[in-house]
């Protein structure tokens, strides 16, 4: 297994991790608390918005292939989901059109390094030529699993319907 980048967490109300690449390349890694997306239910509180994006590039050039960012992301993901009641959403950018390879990349990366513990739940919104990429990742031992995947799809089921 590769060595993953060393991790720092800062905190915030964003829960914010950082981490530098050998290439000068700081990420963050966040969670933002999103409970309003499931606000009617009791566990809504354990919601959380995963955004991983550049903080800052020394090199000023598009970052290169590093094959260190997706074991450094999966121990992110373990040290933040380790109370078994989290929830995360990711949805991919889409203001740059790139978030069809942002899916394949987060999808091969979760493939790699997914310990057997976590649960991940794609769906896809359409809107006219645009596609969202919406995934669910939770813990297997999640106390609220079925509701949360019956919350989910009723969610994106309501994007896709509300046209």
């Amino acid at each position: 297994m590769l060595m993953p980048y060393k991790f720092t967490f800062v905190g915030s109300i964003d829960n914010i991790y950082t981490f530098e690449t050998l290439h000068n390349i700081t990420y963050r890694v966040k969670f933002k608390p999103t409970g309003y997306i499931f606000e009617e239910y009791i566990w809504s509180f354990y919601t959380y918005e995963l955004v991983i994006e550049i903080a800052e590039n020394l090199t000023g050039k598009q970052p290169p292939l590093d094959k260190l960012i997706p074991p450094t992301i999966a121990l992110i993901f373990e040290d933040f989901l380790q109370e078994k009641e989290k929830i995360t959403i990711y949805t991919c950018e889409t203001a740059d059109g790139k978030h069809q390879a942002r899916a394949r990349k987060f999808d091969s990366w979760f493939k790699d390094f997914n310990p057997d513990f976590f649960l991940k739940i794609d769906r896809f919104i359409h809107d006219g030529d645009l596609v969202y990429y919406n995934s669910l990742i939770i813990r297997q031992d999640n106390p609220f699993k079925l509701q949360i995947i019956e919350a989910f799809e009723e969610l994106n089921e309501s994007f896709e319907n509300g046209k």
